[in-house]
């Protein structure tokens, strides 16, 4: 790669990642190229962007961008993801992406950003295992609901034994007549 794309890769990088809340810095290695293109469909899908990019030029672009790294998490073939807004769908996308055939996950997360703070690796996997803002957000209108359903039916509950008592009434009426 010439100086002047490196350089214009460095850039790049660095203004990707700059204010970045939700990132991760993942390891491929043994990933085959299907499972790759497979998972950057996934990753467009799921608004993740996801970039392999020479670990020197991407250790310059967290640098460039104001992020305080190790230098051990630039070792070997390295790839970041990063999602704008939920870091569990980030997390999830990238720790649950399975070879289909062997079932065993293909990305090691060695370090994620998640809300602006620095987690390990193992951290991020249980950070999969969270719902997400969705599921939450439709669990929180769920228990929102259900009192307010309950008061309902406790309030309609004598309406509908007054209703019941008259058609009671009436058809005794009918029945003298």
């Amino acid at each position: 790669m010439r100086k002047e794309k490196k350089k214009e890769v460095i850039e790049e990088m660095a203004e990707k990642l700059k204010g970045q809340k939700n990132l991760l810095i993942v390891d491929f290695t043994g990933i085959k190229a299907n499972d790759a293109a497979n998972f950057r469909k996934l990753a467009k899908k799921q608004g993740v962007y996801y970039k392999v990019v020479k670990a020197n030029l991407l250790e310059l672009a967290f640098k460039n961008a104001g992020f305080e790294v190790e230098e051990s998490l630039f070792e070997g073939p390295v790839a970041v993801a990063i999602h704008d807004s939920d870091p569990v769908v980030l997390a999830k996308t990238v720790v649950d992406f399975k070879n289909e055939e062997e079932d065993k996950p293909l990305f090691k997360v060695k370090k994620g950003l998640v809300e602006g703070q620095w987690f390990s690796g193992a951290d991020i996997e249980r950070i999969a295992k969270l719902p997400s803002r969705e599921e939450l957000l439709s669990k929180l209108v769920y228990l929102l609901n259900s009192p307010i359903q309950r008061l309902v039916t406790v309030l309609e509950k004598p309406i509908k034994d007054f209703v019941v008592v008259l058609d009671q009434i009436k058809d005794k009426a009918e029945k003298a007549a």
